[in-house]
C-alpha cells in the first residue's frame, strides 16, 4: 500500500511540474499568433504607431459603385484591413470616427470621408468578422472591411487610421496610409 502511495505522489507531482512548465510556454504560443503581420517587416504596407497598434491592407483597394449589395450615391472605396492591437489594456471597442479618407487635390485643398458605418459592418457580418462594438484586448489581431462614399477620383487618398476606444474623447495616435487606386 505504502508503495502506491507513492506512486501517485509522484505521478501528482510530475503532473504539477508539467502545468507550471506548460504555463510558462503559453506567452510564446501567442507571440508566435501575433507575429505574422509583423514578420515580413520592413513592409510598406504595415503602419504602426507607439509599437501598439499596427494596421496592414490586406488586398488593393478598390473603387466600385457597389458594395455588400448596396449602391453607392456616388462610388465607394473598400479594401480589408488587418488590425494588430498590443496596448497593455482593453478597450471597449474601436470608435467608428477611428477611420477616414481623407482626399488631397492637386491644388492641395484636402477633403475628408468618413467610414460608412453601416455598409462596412454588414460586409463585416457576412464573413463572419468580429464588429468594432466588441472588446479589444491585449494581442488582438482582427480583421475588419472598411467602405467609404467618395466621389470618383483615383489619386489623392490617404486613410487616416485615428484608434479611438469607444467613449473616448481622444484617439490613442495617428496612421496615415497612402493608398494607390488604379
Amino acid at each position: 500500500m505504502r508503495k502506491g502511495t507513492i506512486l501517485m505522489k509522484k505521478c501528482f507531482l510530475t503532473m504539477v511540474l508539467l502545468l507550471v512548465m506548460f504555463s510558462f510556454a503559453l506567452p510564446c504560443a501567442a507571440a508566435d499568433i501575433i507575429d505574422p503581420i509583423l514578420l515580413d517587416e520592413p513592409n510598406e504596407k504595415v503602419f504602426g504607431c507607439k509599437n501598439d497598434i499596427f494596421i496592414e491592407l490586406m488586398q488593393k483597394e478598390i473603387i466600385s459603385k457597389v458594395a455588400s449589395g448596396r449602391t453607392a450615391p456616388e462610388y465607394f472605396i473598400l479594401f480589408p484591413a488587418e488590425i494588430l492591437f498590443l496596448v497593455d489594456d482593453t478597450w471597449e471597442g474601436i470608435d467608428r470616427t477611428s477611420f477616414s479618407l481623407k482626399h488631397t487635390d492637386a491644388d492641395g485643398n484636402e477633403t475628408f470621408y468618413p467610414l460608412n458605418y453601416a455598409i462596412s459592418m454588414m460586409s463585416n457580418l457576412k464573413v463572419h468578422w468580429p464588429l468594432f462594438s466588441k472588446p479589444l484586448k491585449f494581442t488582438d489581431l482582427r480583421i475588419t472591411n472598411l467602405v467609404f462614399n467618395v466621389p470618383y477620383e483615383l489619386d489623392g487618398w490617404t486613410l487616416v487610421f485615428r484608434p479611438t476606444e469607444r467613449g473616448a474623447e481622444s484617439p490613442y495616435c495617428e496612421i496615415d496610409v497612402p493608398l494607390n487606386l488604379r
